[in-house]
């Protein structure tokens, strides 16, 4: 009889042998077949523990002892160094032999992410899964397919997880209904343990839970069901074999079992042994008073202070109560969130052009201590606008240098109107990269807006903060970008700036502090911003633009008459509230500023007056 036939006849007898248990579990029906609390502490845990089994297995007989009433959740809470500090929650699916009905991975994936939301598992702050056999593979599938979750497993403990397959599953799927098997055959043609391997291994190694292991030593009939190297694929250190085969690897019959104490020095290691508490650090920060103080030289973001959780647990907070959101622009903008267990998040502070005084503050708030007031000082305010200055002196060097370019003036010029604004808005947001790297797309885009909203550009400005909105939907939500929204729709004339929600109106107080900033305007910029009018001038798509910089450039430098007829040019061309605002305070330089009151979006009394104004011979 030769080698390989010897092989198939004792993988039958193996598998023969090993699913005699599965066979006769499946006369009679499991007392209660929903996943459910086993072990409830009171109050309750901190820690979940979810028990996951395996093919053929079942919720509670997977891990109960010969004796019928021993079973491995309640070995774990009766040990000295776990007792009282875990709640054990288990899971289970159909699977059977012969009978119809069972499901596979993905499907028993799907419904153990179900039942730990119905079952209120994801509300514990720290959840370790313990799983026999497949169970790790559908452990797998579940934290790749809801990687929020991994966040709040730190391990995870597989006891015979075949992850490179098994052998007998081979020869099981011949006579099996039960499709589990054929998706644990050998690794190398297994298309979906070759996925898992892959999407694994993609997650960075400070992402992903720890593996603790264990491996079957003895054999079932003539052969290990899931041999050492598939069972200890992805496992870290050096995992035990247990004295037991592949169905009593779980049955351990006392609290100081080799089964228990995996779990138990995993727990100790990854969870209990760390202080369960969230805690907050802020080394970026100085404490003035009782209060937080961050000191920021540089506006556009490039700053960050770290927010530190040095606890075991999620550390969920948020930023709110910004003294003024015109002026101090925060980010993350999607809080409340989570900082996990031993992680960081960059707090990103950056001023908008708005900003004119020398301290602002917001409060940092967090379930654990009493609400944080941090102040934001600003030591030397004109040297912050000398950087806001030349971010835009270099956006519009960028700019002339594509328009100087024959070849590339005349790609540009041939573009539609909407493509050669979107390209405008590009440069913008690449002249604030390179300023602030670090800072997130939509925080990038977010400034290039208030740079280009500066730069009498509203309608470009409307255009970046959409794009903001279309990298993070959540920073449409954020107070100092919901302000900025409001400004720039008065300035353009658009209803509404973000698809999420209402754009808030803007006072013409607010509106007129805006128009005495524009940076292109200064002595430093006004060189390159000269040419750069003249050669936007020259391509039709921004020509608008162009006559609206001369404009601006005319009346800094007191030639109304010149800044009048610029305006005129843009208006005839496209106006909006902003130019329009401009052309009528040039011609009564002397005007008194209007009082203050809302502005809404989409609406300027004084638009058709100046567009007639604009086409009258003279003007």
């Amino acid at each position: 009889m030769n080698r390989r036939r010897c092989m198939r006849l004792a993988a039958v007898a193996v598998i023969s042998v090993a699913l005699q248990a599965g066979c006769q579990r499946e006369a009679p029906a499991a007392p209660d077949p929903t996943p459910r609390w086993i072990v409830r502490q009171t109050p309750q845990a901190k820690v979940a523990l979810v028990y996951v089994h395996g093919v053929t297995g079942d919720m509670v007989g997977t891990w109960t002892a010969a004796d019928g009433t021993t079973t491995f959740f309640n070995l774990v809470d009766e040990h000295p160094a776990t007792h009282g500090k875990a709640d054990a929650f288990v899971f289970g699916f159909p699977s059977y032999i012969f009978k119809a009905g069972s499901f596979d991975i993905r499907e028993a994936a799907n419904r153990l992410h179900l039942h730990l939301q119905s079952g209120g598992v994801l509300d514990y702050p720290t959840v370790v899964f313990v799983a026999h056999s497949m169970g790790g593979l559908v452990v797998m599938r579940e934290l790749l397919t809801h990687r929020e979750v991994m966040k709040k497993v730190p391990v995870v403990v597989f006891y015979a997880t075949p992850m490179e397959g098994a052998v007998v599953a081979a020869i099981g799927k011949e006579f099996s209904p039960n499709s589990a098997l054929a998706q644990m055959t050998d690794a190398d043609g297994n298309a979906l343990l070759q996925s898992l391997n892959d999407d694994w291994r993609s997650v960075p190694d400070a992402d992903r839970p720890r593996v603790r292991c264990a491996y079957e030593k003895t054999t079932v009939g003539p052969l290990k069901v899931v041999p050492w190297t598939s069972a200890t694929r992805f496992c870290e250190g050096a995992p035990p074999a247990i004295e037991a085969n592949h169905i009593t690897i779980v049955k351990p019959a006392s609290s100081g079992a080799d089964a228990i104490l995996v779990l138990v020095n995993a727990l100790n290691d990854y969870v209990l042994g760390k202080a369960l508490e969230a805690k907050l650090e802020t080394p970026d920060f100085t404490t003035e008073g009782g209060n937080a103080v961050f000191t920021i030289h540089n506006a556009l973001g490039k700053e960050s202070a770290r927010l530190l959780n040095r606890g075991g647990s999620p550390l969920n907070f948020t930023i709110a109560e910004i003294s003024d959101p015109t002026a101090l622009l925060l980010w993350p903008d999607n809080t409340p969130q989570d900082i996990g267990p031993l992680g960081e998040v960059r707090l990103g502070i950056a001023l908008s052009r708005a900003a004119t005084g020398n301290e602002y503050h917001f409060t940092l708030r967090t379930p654990i201590a009493p609400d944080r007031k941090v102040i934001v000082r600003v030591p030397d305010l004109q040297a912050v606008r000398a950087q806001q200055a030349d971010v835009a002196r270099s956006m519009a060097a960028d700019m002339q240098a594509i328009l100087a370019d024959p070849g590339k003036q005349q790609s540009f010029a041939a573009r539609g109107d909407e493509e050669g604004r979107e390209a405008l808005v590009q440069i913008a947001r690449t002249a604030v990269a390179r300023e602030a790297p670090t800072l997130p797309e939509s925080a990038q885009w977010v400034l290039a807006a208030d740079l280009l909203n500066a730069a009498n550009w509203p309608t470009l400005a409307s255009r970046a903060l959409k794009n903001a909105e279309k990298a993070s939907p959540s920073a449409a939500r954020n107070p100092g970008v919901r302000h900025l929204a409001g400004i720039v729709a008065a300035q353009s004339g658009e209803k509404q700036i973000f698809t999420t929600g209402p754009t808030p109106p803007a006072t013409s107080e607010t509106l007129a502090a805006w128009e005495v900033v524009q940076p292109l305007t200064e002595p430093s910029s006004a060189g390159v911003a000269t040419t750069l009018a003249t050669s936007m001038q020259q391509v039709p798509a921004l020509k608008a633009f162009g006559y609206s910089l001369e404009g601006d450039l005319r009346a800094a430098k007191g030639d109304a008459p010149a800044a009048r007829a610029a305006y005129s040019e843009a208006i005839k061309i496209r106006p909006t509230p902003s130019v329009t605002r401009r052309f009528e305070r040039s011609q009564s330089v002397n005007a008194v500023p209007p009082r203050a009151v809302a502005v809404t979006p989409g609406k300027d009394p004084g638009a058709e007056r100046a567009r007639r104004a604009a086409q009258q011979p003279g003007r």
